[in-house]
């Protein structure tokens, strides 16, 4: 996926978009605690599509997460040139 802006707006609780996925967005592949928020991305198709596929976002940078996953103490300085 391409870079994306990505803006906040206020939604109306109980009103249902047609057209409308509600993507997970994770920092990680390793999806269980890397959890951030829902994208709401505008599709041709229906959405139950993109469910039963298990599209996600994933906010990782190649190699990155290898190094430091939040929460974790970074790596001291000899155990990251192991």
């Amino acid at each position: 996926m391409p870079l994306i802006h990505c803006t906040a707006k206020v939604i109306v609780e109980g009103k249902e978009e047609k057209g409308i996925y509600k993507c997970p967005v994770y920092m990680t592949t390793n999806r269980d605690k890397s959890y951030v928020f829902t994208a709401q991305l505008k599709t041709s198709h229906m959405p139950q599509k993109w469910v039963l596929a298990g599209c996600s976002l994933i906010l990782d940078v190649e190699g990155v997460s290898d190094a430091f996953f939040p929460g974790q103490k970074p790596p001291e300085e000899g155990e990251a040139k192991k």
